[in-house]
């Protein structure tokens, strides 16, 4: 398949089409089904956040929860949920460790 503007749509049908036998699968079976994907660069942004998760609506409709995960200093990881229907957007720090994720 191509990367092309041309080829858009029939790459956003494809994506549609796994996203929904995700879901599918999820509520048969009642398991957490976690997808993860790009973030893209918008050159044109000239404050705040330049990236952008890839795949756009159709990942974006096609979760409940949406977590962005980043790098901070130290060692230190960022998680901030930023669409969820129970939960306001929030960030919270942790760190992966010999023992463990560590809060």
């Amino acid at each position: 398949m191509s990367t092309g503007r041309e080829n858009l749509a029939e790459r956003q049908q494809k994506l549609n089409h796994h996203i929904a036998q995700l879901l599918r699968i999820a509520d048969i079976y009642n398991v957490a089904v976690v997808v993860t994907n790009q973030v893209i660069a918008q050159p044109d942004v000239f404050f705040g956040n330049p990236l952008k998760p890839a795949g756009g609506n159709v990942i974006a409709h096609g979760a409940t929860y949406r977590v962005w995960l980043r790098k901070g200093k130290e060692n230190v990881r960022i998680a901030k949920i930023f669409d969820s229907p129970y939960h306001p957007e929030r960030e919270v720090t942790f760190r992966i460790t010999e023992e463990g994720v560590v809060d």
